[in-house]
């Protein structure tokens, strides 16, 4: 029987308030125990002074990369140069926490493992679920025997993993298309500072661009209130749900392919500015072509915090939203919560790989604790 989005929702809501959680869950199969903390500790500088009567905050900067790997696709499940220029990216760039789509169980194994051959990323500490199975570009009989397709969070420090009732993560429901869609967390040490609570995302492609007439009618879904509206809107309100409440306990960051443009309403949920109603913002938020494209396409007023460079496409092709599968697009991002942390004007980039179409999200962020 399936379980319906809103209760999922509550579930998540009820489960994951408290933070690094005293004791830890039953480790799932693919999950690894979570290894000692890093050595390499992060910038930590105290705050500006505050009244005597305030409890003086400190700030630790926070770098975090996000990447859509297109491991079966583009790679084919190479397990060789797309893998070693993504370790060469993250190591690069001194990522210390790592959101992954769309990756060959195989090829996130060998990138977990160069990885930690990497001075600084020695104890490295990974969540890791499912969302495929018997992709026969993934298959390995040794390392994948399931043709496992996977998604999932790396940290240079100890995380974690946050349960959602008896898993490792939240199951976004819609399965008919074989895309096991999924929230999975963790919470990540970053020293000197309070535990960060990370979580990595994949929603599915709205169904206005996909013709929702060609998937089987399953009763469950045609009677979701949100199903005319896209799939991955009635996930966003899932997602949102379920770690809006956690911000205000600890500090969470969303990262993630969320197959939507940023001025689209599935996004409201998470933006806290320019017409958002939720509690985060973007690390990658300007891009001058924006307020052009937002008055074309809803008419509405420009704003320099809800926009962000393309990240899926390659060069050359047109920056024209309307024809998403025939131009470049913004649709990866790396989210924090307005509550604990601060985003600066250039606190985001994206970085061009060959071997993926899409683009690896950078984001510097300032933890205030």
């Amino acid at each position: 029987m399936r379980i319906t989005l809103g209760t999922l929702a509550a579930t998540a809501c009820a489960a994951l308030i408290a933070p690094l959680a005293a004791t830890a869950a039953e480790t799932p199969a693919m999950e690894t125990p979570a290894a000692p903390a890093a050595t390499t500790p992060a910038t930590t500088t105290p705050a500006t002074t505050t009244p005597a009567t305030t409890t003086a905050r400190q700030e630790t900067n926070v770098r975090l990369l996000d990447f859509n790997f297109a491991g079966n696709g583009f790679n084919g499940g190479d397990t060789g140069a797309p893998v070693t220029d993504a370790v060469n990216k993250v190591v690069e760039q001194q990522a210390e926490i790592v959101g992954l789509n769309e990756m060959c169980y195989t090829q996130w194994v060998a990138m977990r493992d160069q990885l930690k051959a990497q001075p600084g990323y020695e104890n490295l500490t990974e969540h890791v679920v499912v969302t495929n199975y018997n992709i026969p570009n993934c298959y390995d009989p040794v390392v994948n025997p399931g043709g496992w397709y996977v998604m999932g969070l790396f940290s240079k420090y100890e995380s974690e993993q946050v349960m959602f009732g008896d898993t490792p993560y939240l199951d976004l429901g819609y399965h008919y298309r074989q895309r096991f869609r999924k929230l999975v967390c963790g919470d990540v040490a970053i020293p000197g500072a309070v535990a960060v609570r990370a979580c990595v995302t994949h929603t599915e492609v709205p169904l206005p661009l996909i013709n929702e007439t060609s998937f089987p009618d399953d009763p469950d879904i045609a009677e979701d209130p949100l199903y005319g509206r896209s799939i991955n809107y009635a996930q966003a309100k899932v997602i949102a749900e379920a770690i809006t409440p956690m911000t205000r306990e600890l500090p969470v960051a969303l990262m993630g392919d969320l197959n939507e443009l940023p001025f689209l309403p599935s996004l409201d949920f998470f933006y806290r500015r320019c017409g958002g109603n939720g509690v985060f913002e973007e690390v990658d938020g300007r891009d001058v072509r924006w307020p052009v494209i937002r008055r074309f396409n809803l008419g509405t007023e420009a704003c320099p915090h809800r926009q962000g460079e393309w990240t899926m496409g390659k060069e050359g092709l047109p920056d024209n939203y309307d024809k998403p599968y025939e131009s470049n697009r913004k649709i990866d991002y790396i989210f924090v919560d307005t509550r604990h942390f601060v985003v600066g004007p250039e606190s985001g980039r994206v970085i061009s790989t060959p071997f993926s179409d899409h683009r690896i999200v950078v984001g510097d962020v300032t933890l205030v604790h």
